[in-house]
């Protein structure tokens, strides 16, 4: 084999030159950096091997010896034996080299080199039989320096059919999955999950991420502007609908994945039966969807689609607390001719499955669950579970979702040097000048649109020349969500210059600690506690310099604090919600009264939230016989109990949350309730006379009930009226 040359084998990428070319100069001094190797460690290899394709064999070929690369060849080649012919100097090389330079963003992005390859003679298959063992020793032992890349390309860029597709390339081959999300732009769940898996990086296998493929639906919050596009899979596509080409993207994706997912937010929970209005088979959300449960292919493969779904609901639903959000396999039977769900033979997982032959499920999340962020939760969940399934190995499988939050805009004023508005600012420029949005600053860096209102166009004014001819507001998104609002003042006259940025002091949030959790509210936002919680309040997060911070002064209405590091503050107090508020300050509203929480500059209100107190309240207890089954009793119920008696306390409801502690109080003596049932009650050692059970708090009674010692098992309400035994009872 000579230097210089390449082959034209099946799969043959590779070019040889000799360590002293300047190309190789070149490509050893980057591959060294890359690899944090001495160049001149890679210059004694002896070789100098260029791939475009494969990470692998570039991250390995600085140290490959000539005989190494002879063997590496077969790897990358088929089984075909076609013989080598000459690529040319290395000089003709240099040449084609401009051609085939990748530039790719992410973690693991870097520049490949490339072209042709290495190899010249035949070779026999018997050969290539005796050296299979060694050539896969020499694979694994050498894979560990492989690298995956993250590439990205946007089609229809500033249009409103703009559409993001990130490929993720993992370190070692494997099947690809197309994740797709955003096709119905009011599910936040499925958009928001499938934008994590673009800076996921993958040990084995690939993805395909789409996860915005209606972005003005998004922007909108609608399910669709331009109708449904998850609607226009089948059939011709009208050439006048703008989502048709979007669509079209989408199914020529389809070609290049092994699988696909599309994430959605779906109404209600699924259920097999009907259980309510919200739970029953009409319902999508919480459930896997698939059109069928087994697929036959034309070569006579079957796809064993509920198999699948099954096996990921047995790696997701042990996560979930919640027995209600658990999720469950939702066959729509759609190649049925008894289908209820037609209509999804317009949609793009039963394209995917019966036009393209891949494997593909719709993953619903409930829009009845109203934190979007436990949706994108359970969303991940359920997608990691499925990249198990598919055998794609992630390198960090775990991802979670951020608030997502302004930073600053970069905004140009008359074509002059830009300067920098953050959320709490207010932009003063004079009547006409042109102003252009340069960049969105934020802790997200894609689904980013700014908005000047009342201008009409497109739905996104970045880097667009507006003329301003009114007051109006720069409104700055994360898809739907706005994360910053700038109000811009017009100045009468003309001007060539901006007027300024007003500043004015404004509160990020609020920083409450309640018993042993710190919580952050939001101006405008609300936090609920219970009655007998302790409080304390925190600095809050402010727009202001430091040196003025400490003339804020934070106010819970409601409160009189005696001593403070604070004067006229409400920092830093233990505050019990039973003993220290005046309600005659709060806002009283059935069981919950409200108390304003106030952030002053000069004794001016600039920032206010509110913290609801809720009455804590029991609601019953479940009580067991040792010698029958387990019964319900309310606050205000009386229980008479046959002298042989012994009730255990299986259980206490109340409406405070699981992790409160609860006591029981009966005859002088306190005992704390835990959820094993240690508190009993022996009847042989109660009096003839009613004697109070209560369930406390904080030595406070939450709900009575009443217990004596009598002839027989008895149970009346508390106007004396007789009630049934409930038992035994399921708990």
């Amino acid at each position: 084999m000579e230097f210089g040359q390449s082959c034209q084998m099946r799969g043959c990428n590779m070019l040889l030159l000799h360590p002293s070319t300047p190309e190789c100069e070149v490509v050893l001094i980057r591959r060294a950096r890359f690899q944090g190797r001495n160049v001149d460690s890679l210059k004694r290899a002896g070789i100098c091997l260029l791939e475009r394709d494969t990470g692998f064999f570039d991250s390995i070929a600085g140290r490959l010896t000539q005989w190494e690369s002879w063997l590496l060849m077969f790897m990358r080649s088929s089984s075909d034996q076609i013989p080598l012919v000459s690529s040319g100097s290395s000089a003709e090389w240099a040449e084609k080299r401009e051609e085939t330079v990748s530039h790719t963003d992410g973690r693991h992005s870097r520049t490949r080199i490339a072209r042709l390859s290495l190899l010249n003679g035949f070779v026999g298959r018997f050969a290539r039989i005796s050296l299979s063992l060694f050539l896969s020793t020499l694979f694994f032992l050498l894979a560990a320096d492989s690298f995956g890349e993250t590439s990205h390309r946007v089609y229809f860029k500033g249009t409103d059919s703009e559409l993001d597709v990130y490929t993720v390339t993992g370190s070692s081959p494997g099947p690809t999955l197309l994740i797709l999300g955003g096709i119905q732009g009011d599910e936040p769940g499925g958009y928001l999950a499938a934008d994590l898996y673009a800076d996921m990086s993958l040990n084995k296998g690939n993805m395909i991420v789409v996860p915005r493929a209606n972005f003005l639906s998004i922007i909108e919050n609608a399910r669709g502007v331009l109708g449904d596009m998850n609607r226009k899979f089948a059939g011709n596509p009208d050439k006048s609908d703008r989502d048709a080409r979007v669509v079209q993207i989408i199914k020529d994706l389809m070609k290049k994945s092994d699988f696909f997912l599309n994430l959605h937010d779906g109404s209600g929970f699924y259920s097999t039966k009907w259980e309510s209005p919200d739970r029953n088979p009409s319902r999508f959300g919480q459930s896997i969807i698939a059109d069928t449960s087994d697929h036959k292919l034309s070569d006579g493969r079957v796809i064993r689609m509920e198999k699948m779904v099954n096996r990921v609901l047995e790696r997701v639903n042990p996560q979930i607390s919640a027995a209600e959000h658990t999720f469950k396999f939702n066959n729509h039977q759609t190649l049925s001719e008894d289908s209820r769900h037609k209509e999804q033979r317009l949609s793009a997982t039963y394209h995917a499955l019966t036009q393209v032959g891949i494997p593909a499920f719709g993953i619903e999340t409930s829009k009845n669950i109203k934190d979007y962020r436990l949706r994108v939760r359970y969303q991940t969940m359920v997608v990691n579970a499925f990249l198990e399934e598919f055998g794609i190995i992630p390198d960090s499988p775990r991802i979670y979702l951020d608030n997502q939050y302004l930073k600053y805009v970069i905004v140009s004023v008359n074509g002059r040097v830009p300067i920098v508005v953050s959320g709490n600012d207010v932009l003063k420029v004079h009547e006409g000048d042109v102003i252009r949005i340069v960049h969105i600053e934020s802790n997200y860096s894609r689904g980013l649109t700014a908005r000047i209102k009342g201008r009409g166009g497109g739905f996104n004014d970045l880097n667009q020349d507006v003329v301003l001819s009114q007051d109006t507001t720069i409104l700055v998104r994360k898809d739907r969500f706005v994360i910053g609002s700038i109000p811009v003042e017009l100045i009468k006259g003309k001007s060539h210059s901006a007027a300024g940025i007003h500043f004015e002091p404004k509160v990020k949030y609020f920083s409450v600690r309640v018993n042993d959790r710190t919580f952050q509210v939001e101006p405008g936002e609300e936090i609920s506690v219970f009655r007998g919680d302790v409080l304390v309040i925190l600095d809050p997060l402010t727009n202001l310099p430091v040196q003025d911070e400490k003339a804020v002064r934070v106010d819970l209405r409601g409160f009189q604090a005696e001593s403070s590091p604070y004067p006229n503050d409400d920092r830093g107090h233990r505050i019990n919600t039973a003993s220290d508020l005046q309600d005659k300050y709060g806002r009283a509203s059935g069981q919950v009264t409200v108390f304003p929480l106030h952030a002053k500059l000069d004794n001016k209100v600039f920032a206010e939230s509110f913290i609801s107190v809720v009455e804590p309240k029991a609601e019953y207890l479940v009580l067991k016989d040792a010698d029958g089954g387990s019964f319900v009793v309310y606050p205000g119920d009386k229980l008479e109990l046959p002298i042989k008696a012994v009730i255990t306390i299986l259980d206490v409801k109340s409406n405070l949350p699981g992790s409160a502690p609860l006591f029981i109080t009966m005859s002088g003596k306190t005992v704390r309730w835990d959820q094993k049932g240690s508190a009993g009650i022996d009847a042989s050692k109660l009096p003839e006379t009613e004697t109070p059970l209560d369930i406390t708090r904080a030595g406070k009674s939450l709900g009575r009930i009443w217990i004596r010692r009598g002839g027989e098992f008895r149970l009346s309400s508390g106007e004396n009226q007789p009630r049934q035994l409930l038992g035994p009872a399921r708990y």
